[in-house]
């Protein structure tokens, strides 16, 4: 039986891992280069670098679940979400509760994001994990 959800969830987590690594990349060599950002971006691409960071490794991590997750299964990919929804509400509250924690300069438009992607992660992320089949139990008898 296919998982609505989890396809859904699936594809959601391809395009904003993707995302997430092209614009933590792009931020990390404007800044080792020293080129401000294009206006047309919006200050987007403008990341610290340890905010830079943290989107690369998101975003490696989410496609290398991703392309695990056949293996894995569909709890795999539901539980790679809640992971990430989880962190990025409580880097959305960490920025509107304190001003530039761990270094990190989160102001309003990441601020925003964080709201948008988090919630919205884990949201699909619990629809998908409802939706998933059981797994079944191992048989396997270790020594």
């Amino acid at each position: 039986m296919k998982c609505h959800a989890t396809n859904i969830l699936r594809m959601y987590l391809c395009l904003l891992g993707a995302s997430l690594l092209l614009q933590g990349t792009i931020s990390l060599i404007l800044r080792i280069i020293e080129i401000p950002p294009p206006a047309f971006t919006l200050n987007s691409i403008n990341a610290d670098p340890l905010h830079a960071t943290i989107h690369i490794v998101w975003g490696l991590v989410m496609l290398a679940v991703l392309v695990d997750a056949r293996r894995r299964g569909p709890r795999a990919i539901a539980l790679l979400g809640l992971c990430f929804g989880a962190f990025y509400i409580g880097l959305a509250l960490l920025g509107v509760l304190i001003y530039h924690p761990f270094g990190l300069r989160l102001d309003l438009g990441e601020n925003l994001f964080h709201f948008a992607c988090g919630p919205t992660t884990l949201a699909l992320s619990i629809w998908a994990m409802n939706e998933a089949p059981e797994p079944k139990p191992s048989l396997e008898i270790h020594n």
